[in-house]
Parts: structure tokens; sequence; C-alpha cells
């Protein structure tokens, strides 16, 4: 299904979404000759044809042509001489005509997908009534009725801002008054009324990143207030290092977006200055410049990008020209032209848009070519935003997370932490969501301690100032607003393997010699720093609540990071108290621990393997939680049919061939066959691994190789060398630390590394199976609790729809095979994906009564849901708001007095 809605809608508004079709020309005369000869409408419109071709075999699979011209002739029947009215002639009524149909496609859906309620604008989940007449797509609202239509809605929120059908329903539905737009930002409410009223309980957003929470609006408005210095200043320098999509449709990024910005802000001092009698924006402009040193008609009207110089000079004369000048009051200086609207709490690219279509709608134009003039305008500055939205939001749906990141990287590196408004910008952005109580926010670990107390300082003095302003915290006693805590993660990285043990031997301070040795020994260091501040700081270890490690699942085994997180939770160093300044008695919380784990693999026995062995190495108790756990919810009949070969690094095979050994040998309740099936393997990849010394070693051997490997690696290289040297080692100990050497070998590693291609035999498709169930009853026993990110999971993981979540396998209705396992939902990076908390549980709502699950029975469980993520939340503290406030107030005192350092 995801497939068809996806094509529909990429057909749909294939003239609006990017800038293949920057300037109406190409059209224009298309259907100029298809309405002059009919008999030849193939050969007119092949062109056209062929491009959408292009973009839509690229971004889909399993896609006929013939299907793309059907749905090319559902939504633009002009294109196949069709609807075409008899009385057009000119270029000006042609493209008049074409601008009308843009906005009847965008009015058709918003009417179908947008309403409102209790003063917000909502997801329209009953069905489109039909008003006759004004519905061309009455057949698309019946195929796509009630449940079906959340996946028409999921899907066109990651192909187009939806800032355009919000400001077409309140001018359509004659909502006039900018004020009405106070409250609305980017996002659609996706809750029903019976939903609403559960989720006014309060949620917790227990898994984002902060660089990823704000918004595709807040970047364009960083980015349409850009002052030209690609060296210095943040916003150009991202401009400047941009690594566009491989699905772009234009190369010059840069061009485009300074266009777009001249375009904004030709139209916006247009539609602030112009008199009633003058419609025409072309002469508009020639009399507003007249005798001035700038020319942006080309800019404006012209069929091609202009040049960057010509865009800059243009730019850098505008705004002198009007006296544009961005500053932290106005934060977008788009509110020079009318300053009253500086008052509503919205994005100024709302009240942008808003202008534009009542402009659109309500001025009179002397003639359709003025109006025209106006609309090209308009469909110009939207191809452009719309085509960036697309290198922003993720809408392809690839697996794993190297081709996320050139998203996350797109969304988040415009937002600079070293600006002053940063970390409200960020705060305020994630507190529009009505039913948040309570959100960690992950950050990474700066390279220095002082460095995380400054950045730490800067955080709890923007959320003291936020509960001030925004929530009057000072005079309303018991308000309510969320509640914050730091979750510290570590990145994952890849280590080279040019290794030597032998060089670390002769100087071991060369951690670099040894394969991840200078990575580990790095994590530890940041570790230690967020360790010392929450000992030495009253209070801190109420906001710094967890540790997580993220980012790429491939590089950076989970070895690594064993003795990590056991020097954060040693008990040795944590107190249990601490004294205030004002010698109150502040009490310890303990560290939590996150592992992003499962999420990100090659072989679905490599994700359930790192699952088992974040519990198991990392000191992982109940209330600890696991990043996405995919691996744990995927089908593996359907999965092992779709992976029957597999591609992987032959160490990472044999890791999970010795980890699954040693569940057997533990259990002593394995099959025979599976077990000799399992040795052989083992066996197989020795001999072709370690070659002529393979006949010294066994699989008990190489098993305690792998558990020896989860120790601090400088200290028992320290430790192992000096008693190698001193002779201290048995024969049976000699064996083993042979091995292990063999792992900071670069030529052993080589062979690690090389892919090996797996064919899934019926044994091991029950292998992983039964894998899979014990690491579910294990997380299900030992109370670890899973983070759901259903949109991330989507569209990097292995789901093939918003309703097939491992959610709905893992935390069931009813279940008396196996126990339920607890978890929490959340937005993971609302940037990418165009989401929040609430829409996100709203899905999984949808999606329950989508398999059949009665209304009443899904809004109980989804409380339970709620309620969990409440309860397993890092946020412990449940003090009142003046003690919450107090010890607020403690942190920063703290931060800013050296005394703590």
């Amino acid at each position: 299904m995801n497939n068809k809605i996806i094509m529909m809608i990429q057909i749909a508004f294939f003239p609006l979404k990017d800038v293949t079709f920057y300037d109406d020309t190409i059209l224009i005369e298309t259907v100029k000759k298809i309405k002059n000869n009919h008999e030849n409408i193939d050969n007119i419109n092949r062109a056209i044809r062929t491009k959408v071709y292009q973009f839509i075999l690229s971004r889909n699979n399993k896609v006929s042509l013939d299907e793309i011209d059907l749905y090319l002739e559902k939504y633009h029947p002009y294109l196949f001489g069709r609807d075409i009215p008899q009385h057009l002639s000119s270029d000006v009524e042609f493209r008049y005509f074409l601008h009308k149909h843009f906005f009847t496609l965008i009015s058709e859906f918003t009417r179908a997908l947008i309403s409102h309620r209790d003063g917000e604008l909502v997801y329209k989940y009953w069905n489109h009534n039909i008003k006759e007449g004004k519905d061309r797509f009455i057949d698309v609202w019946k195929a796509y009725s009630g449940l079906e239509k959340v996946h028409v809605f999921s899907h066109i929120s990651r192909f187009l801002p939806m800032d355009i059908f919000i400001v077409d329903y309140l001018v359509e539905n004659k909502i006039n008054d900018t004020f009405q737009l106070t409250d609305v930002y980017q996002h659609i409410n996706l809750v029903d009324a019976p939903l609403h009223d559960i989720l006014k309980k309060g949620v917790s957003e227990n898994h984002v990143h902060a660089s990823a929470t704000f918004t595709f609006s807040l970047l364009w408005q960083e980015i349409m207030n850009f002052n030209g210095d690609f060296n210095s200043s943040s916003i150009g320098k991202y401009i400047n290092n941009l690594q566009i999509s491989i699905n772009s449709s234009s190369l010059q990024i840069k061009e485009l977006l300074l266009t777009a910005q001249v375009i904004r802000i030709i139209l916006a001092k247009y539609m602030g200055n112009v008199s009633s009698s003058e419609s025409n924006i072309l002469k508009w402009i020639k009399t507003e410049f007249r005798g001035a040193n700038v020319n942006p008609i080309d800019i404006c009207f012209g069929h091609s990008i202009s040049s960057l110089d010509n865009l800059l000079s243009n730019l850098e004369l505008l705004k002198k020209h009007w006296g544009i000048n961005y500053n932290e009051r106005f934060k977008d200086w788009f509110y020079i032209f009318n300053l009253d609207l500086i008052n509503i709490k919205t994005y100024s690219e709302n009240i942008f848009m808003y202008q534009l279509f009542q402009f659109k709608k309500n001025h009179i134009f002397s003639n359709i070519s003025d109006k025209n003039l106006f609309l090209s305008l308009i469909f110009k500055y939207l191809r452009i935003k719309n085509e960036f939205y697309q290198q922003v939001c993720q809408t392809k749906f690839t697996p794993g997370l190297d081709y996320f990141r050139t998203y996350f990287a797109r969304g988040t590196r415009a937002f600079s932490a070293k600006n002053d408004s940063y970390f409200i910008d960020m705060l305020r952005n994630v507190f529009q969501n009505q039913y948040l109580k309570q959100i960690e926010l992950r950050f990474s670990i700066l390279p220095k301690e002082q460095d995380n107390r400054l950045a730490l300082l800067r955080i709890f003095k923007s959320y003291k100032k936020i509960l001030e302003e925004d929530y009057k915290v000072k005079d309303v006693k018991d308000v309510n607003f969320p509640k914050i805590g730091i979750v510290f993660h570590l990145i994952k990285q890849r280590d080279n393997i040019n290794k030597s043990w032998r060089l670390f031997s002769e100087n071991n301070d060369k951690l670099t010699y040894l394969h991840y040795g200078a990575i580990q020994n790095k994590y530890i260091d940041e570790t230690n720093y967020i360790v010392d501040l929450r000992n030495k700081i009253p209070y801190i270890s109420n906001f710094i609540v967890g540790l997580d490690a993220a980012s790429l699942e491939n590089n950076t085994p989970v070895n690594v990071f064993s003795p990590v997180f056991s020097i954060a939770r040693n008990s040795d160093r944590e107190p249990l108290k601490i004294l205030d300044a004002e010698g109150k008695i502040a009490e310890m919380q303990t560290l939590f621990f996150t592992f992003h784990a499962g999420e990100d693999f090659r072989h679905l026995l490599s994700g359930i393997r790192r699952i088992d062995e974040v519990i198991d190495s990392c000191k992982f108790h109940s209330g600890d939680r696991i990043g996405h756990g995919i691996a744990l919810g995927i089908d593996v009949e359907k999965w092992v049919e779709k992976n029957k070969v597999t591609v992987l690094p032959t160490g990472e095979y044999l890791d999970n061939l010795l980890w699954v050994w040693g569940v057997y040998k533990k259990g002593n309740d394995y099959q025979f066959n599976a077990f000799s099936y399992l040795q052989n393997k083992i066996k197989e990849l020795f001999k072709m691994v370690f070659l002529e010394e393979f006949h010294e070693l066994t699989i008990e051997v190489m098993y305690e190789v792998y558990i020896m490997r989860f120790s601090n690696i400088k200290e028992l290289f320290n430790k192992n060398l000096e008693r190698d040297n001193n002779g201290d080692m048995q024969e049976s100990e000699k064996r083993i630390w042979q091995f292990f050497k063999k792992f900071h070998e670069e030529y052993f590693l080589s062979r690690l590394a090389e892919p090996i291609n797996i064919q899934i035999s019926s044994v091991e498709a029950e292998i992983i199976e039964e894998m899979q169930q014990y690491v579910k009853l294990k997380v299900a026993n030992e109370g670890i609790i899973i983070e759901i990110n259903p949109s991330s999971n989507l569209v990097i993981g292995e789901n093939d729809s918003i309703f097939e979540n491992q959610f709905f396998s893992l935390n069931k209705v009813k279940d008396d095979i196996l126990k339920n396992i607890m978890v929490n939902i959340n937005s993971d990076d609302p940037i990418v994906f165009n989401t929040n908390i609430s829409n996100e549980i709203a899905y999984l709502y949808y999606g329950m009564l989508y398999k059949g699950v009665g209304k009443e029975k899904a809004l109980e469980w989804i409380d339970k849901i709620r309620e969990t993520g409440m309860n397993t939340s890092f946020i412990q503290g449940r003090t009142s708001n003046s003690e919450y406030l107090y010890q607020l107030e403690q942190v920063i005192a703290s931060l800013e007095n050296p005394y703590y350092s």
C-alpha cells in the first residue's frame, strides 16, 4: 500500500514539490500543443511524462509506467487532452488555468485531511464529506477512507511542508484574522477526541536527539535570514557545505535558496506596501527600484536560476534599500512589514504563507495577467521550499542509518549551539506539544569537562528563562510545565584496522595501536566528566539522568562500551547524598542507562545479539532501556524470506555464532541438530580466518576470547603482557591470550572484515527464531524497556507500514505465551520525520484499530503505554513545583560557582 500512496502523492503534486518544473513554461507549452493537436497527445506530453517517470522510478519499487500514466491522467487530465477549457488561447489564460488547478489540488487534499477542534488544527479522522461540484477526487477518499487515510497523511507530511495545507484551510474556511495562527506551528494534531482525553493526563518523551528537535519551519526561517556571508556566519557555512540528496532535482542548492530569499522579500514588501490601484507586481518592482542599483526582475521572473554572484549582490542591495536587518528581537526580518504580528505565537513563515494565500484570494487584481505574475512567484517560492523540504525530511524508505545520516546532517547542522538563542529555541520548540509533561533530551558529550559545564549552564538558564516567561512560574503557584532531563550519549565511531599489539607493547601510551583502544579510552574519559559532575553538584543528578550509546550501530561493537558503562555504574564513586550551598541534604538519583541496539543490522541475528550483549555486559538493570530494539519485533519468517542470502563481515558472523553457542551451552536445552550445525559453521569460519593456526583452535577457546573482548582493553593488555613476560600464565590462559591478540593485528582484522555471503538455511532460521524468543523473555523478565519510535522505524527500519511496528509483537493486548515487554513511545528525530510524540502515539493507536482492536480496548491499551512512558522515564523526581525550581536554581548557581569546578 505504501508504494501506491507515495506514488499517488508524488504524481499529484509533481508540479509543486520540487524544482524540476521551476518555471511553468514547459507545462504551458505542452498544454497549448495538446489543445490544438489531439491526434498526437502521446508524443506531445512525452517530455513531461519522462521527467515524471525518472523521479517516480528512482523513489519507488515495483511501479509500472502504465500505472504512472493512469495516475498522471487522474490528477493532471490536461496532459491527456481532458478538462482543458475551450476558450483558452493565450499564454496568460493557459498559465492561469494551471495555477488554478494547482491550488485546487492543494484544497482537495486539505478538505479531506484537516479540520479543527478545541481551538487547534487536527487531522480529519472521520470520513470526508463530499461537497457536490467541488470534490474531483471522490473516489480517492472512498478508497483511502477511515484508517487508510492515516497512511496518506503520514506520507504527504513527509513530502510537503504542512504549512501549505494549514494556511489553505484557514483561508478557504474564511478564518481571516492573522491572530488565529496563535499556537499554530508545524504539526497537525493526529489525535482524535477520545485519545485526546487520554493524552491530556500527560506524556513523556524519552528518546529524542536534542539537535533534531527543531522543525523545518525554523530551519527555513534561518536560511531565509542568511546575511550573505558564507565564511563566518553559521548558516552561511551550513549552506556552503550542504551535501544534497542523490534524489535532488537540482545541484544548484545555494542558488535556489538565495533565489527563494529574494522572492520572499519581494512578495512580503509587495503585499505590505502595494496600493489597491497597482496590482501588477512587475510594474511595482520597476517603480520601486527606478534609478536604484538593483534589478531583482530577472531573478524573480527569469526562466532559469541566476548566478550566485548576482543573487548575493541583489540581496545585499535589496536589504539596504529597505533597511532590512535581522536581529535577535524579531528573529526573522519578515516581521518588519507588520510589527503588530510579533506577539502572535507562531512561526513567522506561517504568517508569511497565510498572507500569501489571503492576498491571492482577496486582492482585486486588474486582470488575470497581473494575478499570474503574483501566482508565478508564489509557485517558484513553493517549489524551492518544497524541494529543500525533501532534502531535510526523509521520504525514501531506505533501511539503515548511513542513508538517514545525510538527512540528519541537513536537518540539524544549521542550528549552531554557539548562538545565544539555541537552547531557548530548542526548548520552546519541543514544549509546543500540549500533552508533554516530561522530556529527556539527548546530547553528545563535549571533549572537556569545562565545556560540558558551560553547555549545561546554558541549557538550564534557558530552561529557567522559559519557565519564567512562558509559564509564569513565579506568579502562578501550581502551573503545569514540562520537566526536563539530560541523557548524554557516546557517539559510536568506526576504528581503522591498521593495528599492531606488538607496537603497543613497546609503547603502552599508544592506544591507537590497539583496535578501539583509543576510542574506548575516549569514552571512559567522557563518561568520567559526566559522573564527576553528578557527584560534585547538588541536585544535578535529578537533571543529568541517563547515559546512552548512539549513532551507527555497525560502527562500534558492544564490547567496546562494556567497561565504560561499568564505570558509570560503579557504586564506589557515587555518594548517597550531598549537601547543597544552604546546608540542605540533596539525595542522589541513580544514573540510568539506555543503548541504541537492534536498530540497524545487516543480519537479524546481529541485532538480537547486540541487545543481549548490552544487557549482559553493560550492567543493565530493571528500568534501563534499549533504543529501538527493532530486531526483537521482526517477523523472523518474513525476514528470512526477504533475506535468504545476506552479506556481512566475517567477524560479525563469527560473533553471532559464538554468541548463540554460548547461549546454548549455558541453557543445556538446545536441539542437537541445531547445535551440531552451529559447531560445524563455527569451525568452517575458523578455518577461513585463522588458516594454518586453525588446528590449535577450539570453540571453547574462541568463546573465551569472545568474552574477553568485553574487558577494558588498555588494562587487559597491560596486565596480561606483564604476566606473559613474567611467565605467570598457564598454558590454557596463553592459548586464549594468543588468539585474543589477533583481534589487534592488521592481518587478522582485515580477514575478519572481509564480507561474506551467508545463505540462511532452515536450521539457521530456527536458530534465529529461538534466539529472538530467548532475548524477548530476558528483556521482559529483567524489566528492560524498549524505546519505540514508529516513524523512525518505518523509514529506516524493517517495517513496511506505519501500522506494522514491532510494538505490536512486543506488547500485546492478550498474550498468554510470552510476557509483554514494557515499551515507551518516542519521536527520535522530529525534524527528519516531521513528527512529535503525540502523533507517534496516535499512529500506534490507529494501527491497533486497523488490526481490529476495539476502540475501548485500544484506548485502555494506549493509556497503559502512556503511563508506562511516564513511569519509565529517567526523570524520577516527584517533587513539588517549588522544590523543583529550587533545585534548578541551585544547579545553575553551582555551575556558575568555581568552588564546584
